[in-house]
């Protein structure tokens, strides 16, 4: 009869366990990770360039405060952002939530954020571009 027992209580306790480690995630946005530029508009010339998933990457670290750029793109456009490299970046904050993010003394104002989508602007109303990432 103990072997039963012990069956049956093994038996419930591995049917009571789930993979449902989701139900506790944060789903808020972060600038942290890797972001695929899949848009440039704006500037002078009035661009609107496509790009495809992977072809451009910017990496952020927020530990480190490090941005990587993979910049594969060789195709002839008049911008696609900035070329393969590691950059030294800050995110500054004004008053709301509105943030600027500076990479090599550029300031880029974050339009929006999501969990798979960034927006970033260069100042398109100055000739600047608007950037648009996803995940």
């Amino acid at each position: 009869m103990k072997p039963y027992i012990y069956l049956l209580i093994f038996t419930m306790f591995a049917f009571s366990c789930s993979n449902d480690d989701d139900g506790t995630s944060n789903n808020e946005p972060t600038l942290h990770g890797e972001w695929s530029l899949v848009n440039v508009s704006g500037g002078l010339a009035g661009i609107d360039d496509d790009f495809p998933v992977g072809l451009i990457t910017w990496d952020f670290n927020l530990n480190t405060q490090e941005l990587t750029v993979t910049n594969t793109n060789v195709e002839l456009v008049i911008y696609d952002g900035l070329p393969t490299g590691t950059y030294d970046y800050a995110v500054m904050t004004s008053t709301g939530s509105d943030a600027t993010i500076v990479i090599n003394n550029v300031n880029y104002a974050v339009v929006s954020i999501t969990s798979t989508s960034l927006v970033l602007d260069e100042g398109v109303a100055a000739d600047g571009f608007l950037l648009t990432y996803t995940r």
